[in-house]
């Protein structure tokens, strides 16, 4: 009988990229502003005063300098110190500023 291996699969490539962004918690009406930290198809990491607890819903308003947004749904897997990180869930991309 073979042992159970685990299966890696390897992490999305980051990018580190410092941009604005806007998130708030999930049907609340409050945008809090701040910059990521990184970047990658599957989540973001941005540097916050605010506290979030883990799994939280947000929604993020990512600001990229060719006046296209991406709006963004994901929720907090972790935290460390004042640095957040949001597994996306669903994507839109906009060609207006937020």
């Amino acid at each position: 009988m073979k042992s159970k291996e685990q299966i890696q699969v390897p992490r999305a490539e980051r990018f580190p990229i410092r941009i604005p962004i806007k998130y708030r918690k999930e049907d609340l009406p409050d945008w809090h502003e701040c910059k990521t930290v990184n970047i990658s198809r599957t989540g973001i990491l941005f540097q916050t005063d605010q506290t979030l607890a883990i799994d939280c819903g947000l929604e993020i308003l990512v600001q990229f300098p060719s006046a296209v947004t991406l709006s963004c749904q994901g929720s907090v897997v972790r935290q460390a110190d004042s640095d957040y990180a949001v597994r996306i869930h669903h994507c839109r991309m906009h060609s207006k500023a937020c």
